[in-house]
């Protein structure tokens, strides 16, 4: 019969990670196991807290949390988690914990506000919790009014995630990256906001920007992004009026969702020459094609392509009213550096989406690898084989352009 093992025999490293993941409320009462464990969960690297889930008749939330941040004996904090209602936090308190959690050599800071149904309130985020230069993670969730009138200083921070945040003017957005120089990614997800023209992101060091933004009020014009040195490029969502970039460096972009402003914009921009050398494009939305044959010409060094359907629960689904405008000339990526084309859940019936991939394949001089791959076919859906498979012939019967090109149908 194995051992048993009890859990004060591991390792203390791996003690405090499996209390780590735990409930603090849970991580507390273990001081009653024995004496070794009355001071273990002072020592926890990872503190985090929700009001929703508090229930206690010894303490509120509030006295659990600064009980917690006081007790704490390790020089270094390396995570602070709170998600708080108004309810049972004052903004005023968690200010006081956020600056004991900085006083505490804190790595990343985590906070979400929730509210609950009929509630109008918000947390706000001032310049006084923009100090903490020892901050390599910050994380702001929804509801938290960003409040920054002059630039802070968290020269440590390296990624800024903004998940529905709210601002009070874009002046705000501009403080809060002004004072991160080494900021490396930035996650911006934003819905209805009334207080921002112009979301402004100017940061020499960013690598790794991704946005989701369904915001289509009328007061929100669109983004400016001047970031030299960024390398990958997620657009999620996005149907703004405008967006102008400057990037100079980018190595990968995958395009979801844009409004047909959006790819008109894009495609207008012909100064633009991107680095890239891996693409994606989501090919169920209107204006795709466009984005496409942006895409085309102006990554000379484009090697990786992929485009990627939706899962539809409509089969007879299509884009409809779109023309294709093919590159004026056979794009320099497709002459010399392209090598991998991908398209999943590729549209079988669509004669635009043969006419897109025909013309890859006779043009990409370099191809290796065409990977066709679309969802499964139910038994009875005879028509949908004998579709699939004309199709296919079609494609195989293509006068490619690489004679070294494997092509590969599949399903997912």
């Amino acid at each position: 019969m194995a051992e048993e093992m009890n859990i004060g025999q591991l390792d203390e490293n791996l003690i405090l990670k499996i209390l780590s993941s735990v409930p603090i409320k849970t991580v507390v009462s273990t001081s009653v196991l024995s004496k070794e464990w009355q001071s273990r969960w002072k020592s926890v690297p990872n503190l985090k807290f929700n009001s929703e889930d508090y229930q206690s008749e010894h303490q509120t939330f509030s006295e659990t949390v600064y009980k917690s941040l006081l007790s704490y004996e390790p020089e270094v904090l390396d995570s602070f988690h709170l998600s708080f209602g108004s309810d049972k936090a004052d903004a005023v308190d968690v200010v006081h914990w956020i600056k004991t959690a900085f006083a505490l050599h804190l790595r990343t800071l985590v906070l979400e506000f929730l509210i609950y149904p009929y509630e109008v309130d918000e947390f706000i985020f001032t310049s006084s919790l923009c100090t903490c230069d020892t901050l390599v993670t910050l994380k702001l969730g929804s509801l938290i009014l960003v409040d920054i009138p002059a630039p802070g200083s968290m020269k440590s921070l390296k990624t800024l995630h903004l998940i529905h945040a709210f601002y009070t003017n874009d002046e705000s957005i501009c403080n809060l990256l002004s004072g991160c120089p080494r900021l490396e990614e930035l996650v911006v997800e934003r819905s209805c906001e009334h207080s921002v023209k112009f979301f402004t992101i100017k940061v020499p060091s960013l690598q790794i920007l991704r946005i989701y933004d369904d915001n289509d009020e009328d007061e929100f014009v669109g983004y400016v992004i001047d970031t030299p040195s960024l390398k990958y490029l997620e657009i999620g969502y996005l149907g703004c009026p405008q967006f102008s970039l400057n990037a100079p460096g980018l190595v990968a972009v995958y395009i979801g969702r844009v409004s047909n402003v959006i790819s008109e914009s894009l495609v207008s921009v012909r100064r633009l020459v991107l680095n890239v050398s891996t693409s994606m494009i989501y090919t169920h939305e209107p204006g795709w094609y466009d984005l496409l044959t942006w895409m085309l010409e102006h990554s000379p060094k484009l090697q990786v392509l992929k485009l990627a359907g939706k899962y539809l629960i409509n089969p007879d689904y299509h884009v409809l009213g779109w023309e294709w405008n093919k590159p004026k000339s056979v794009p320099e990526c497709l002459l010399s550096h392209l090598e991998t084309f991908v398209w999943r859940r590729y549209d079988w019936k669509g004669e635009k989406e043969e006419e897109v991939a025909t013309y890859l394949l006779k043009n990409a001089r370099g191809l290796k690898n065409a990977t066709f791959s679309t969802g499964p076919i139910e038994p009875g859906q005879l028509d949908k084989l004998k579709q699939r498979c004309r199709t296919r012939k079609k494609l195989d019967g293509v006068l490619k352009a690489s004679n070294t090109c494997h092509l590969v149908f599949k399903f997912e």
